[in-house]
């Protein structure tokens, strides 16, 4: 069972990072295109919370997009190492099983 969820997690940490690339490079897209209510910020901030800080970061640096930014520019790393502590923290002393149970 714990490896299971070992895996699950994995697999979300990985998807919520492919998603915020693909974010990242719809709101680039929407602001060539002249259409700036497509994908806001905080569309942006939330995914990077949600784990997929790392996936912003990237994309960033791949579309040359939003270097400028000093708040993604210094909050980004800051989010990628807080998800990766999490995630160590959560392998390293198996935060998802309850072990309480009667």
């Amino acid at each position: 069972m714990l490896v299971l969820i070992q895996i699950l997690v994995a697999v979300y940490y990985l998807a919520i990072n492919v998603y915020s690339f693909l974010l990242l490079r719809a709101q680039k897209n929407a602001e060539c295109d002249g259409d700036c209510s497509k994908v806001r910020d905080g569309s942006i901030f939330i995914a990077a919370i949600l784990g997929g800080a790392a996936g912003v970061y990237v994309a960033m640096f791949v579309f040359k997009y939003r270097l400028r930014s000093l708040l993604l520019m210094v909050f980004m790393p800051v989010l990628i190492v807080l998800n990766i502590y999490l995630i160590i923290v959560g392998f390293a002393h198996n935060f998802w099983v309850i072990t309480d149970m009667p």
